[in-house]
């Protein structure tokens, strides 16, 4: 069922000082990553290997527009002139982003995990992340519908996307989820994918180094999901 909650997708100029100051401290409160925006991110966002993108919440007319700006006093204008390597004409459009989300055509470390995909037409869907307020309105609902939507179409023309996650196993174990969350989550994200038509092709143990706020590592497993669009 579509979300009620509508959401544009406007992708990040990694040209932009001011786009990478926005994606470097929406990182940072996600805690995950935030050391290679300026470096690795940069460069294949600018390549197309890499295909960001700010969500941004919409507005009808009795709702006004959006004003929220938690992490920075700024707007952004929507300038970047590619995505996925092909030349785009920028709207000039004002708006502040309430997260972001990466479409991304490689993902070298998963090559290594032998995972039986097509080679062609695959996206991998990466750095998903929701300010925490506005998360709880059906926002990540309203992303994943447009990002499945926009995936299929020009200039991508995505035959699958990917992702991978925490099992549920693991991330609703309560020593875990305290440690690395600070609360246990209504629903594991493997179920939440799982009902949008992500099915499950591999687990694979220790994918990832995850360390909570401590600095404790935890072993944990990883599942690769996989959705035909």
């Amino acid at each position: 069922m579509a979300s009620k909650t509508n959401v544009a997708l406007i992708p990040w100029d990694a040209k932009s000082e001011a786009h990478r100051r926005w994606l470097y401290k929406q990182r940072v409160l996600c805690n995950w990553d935030w050391e290679k925006v300026e470096g690795e991110w940069k460069e294949k966002q600018i390549k197309g290997e890499k295909c960001m993108y700010w969500i941004v919440r919409q507005f009808n007319d009795s709702e006004g527009t959006d004003s929220h700006s938690d992490d920075c006093e700024e707007v952004l204008h929507d300038t970047a002139d590619s995505i996925n390597g092909v030349p785009r004409k920028p709207s000039q459009e004002i708006f502040v982003p309430i997260g972001h989300i990466s479409l991304d055509s490689k993902n070298k470390d998963a090559e290594m995990v032998g995972l039986e995909i097509p080679s062609e037409g695959v996206f991998w869907i990466k750095s998903f992340f929701i300010l925490q307020s506005m998360q709880g309105q059906g926002t990540g609902r309203a992303a994943m519908d447009a990002v499945e939507d926009m995936a299929s179409r020009e200039p991508l023309c995505a035959q699958s996307l990917m992702l991978d996650t925490v099992t549920s196993k693991h991330q609703m174990r309560e020593d875990f989820a305290m440690s690395t969350y600070g609360a246990v989550p209504k629903i594991a994200n493997q179920d939440w994918y799982g009902r949008r038509g992500y099915i499950p092709i591999k687990t694979v143990p220790n994918y990832y180094d995850v360390w909570d706020a401590n600095g404790d590592r935890w072993d944990i497993e990883i599942v690769f999901m996989r959705k035909k669009v």
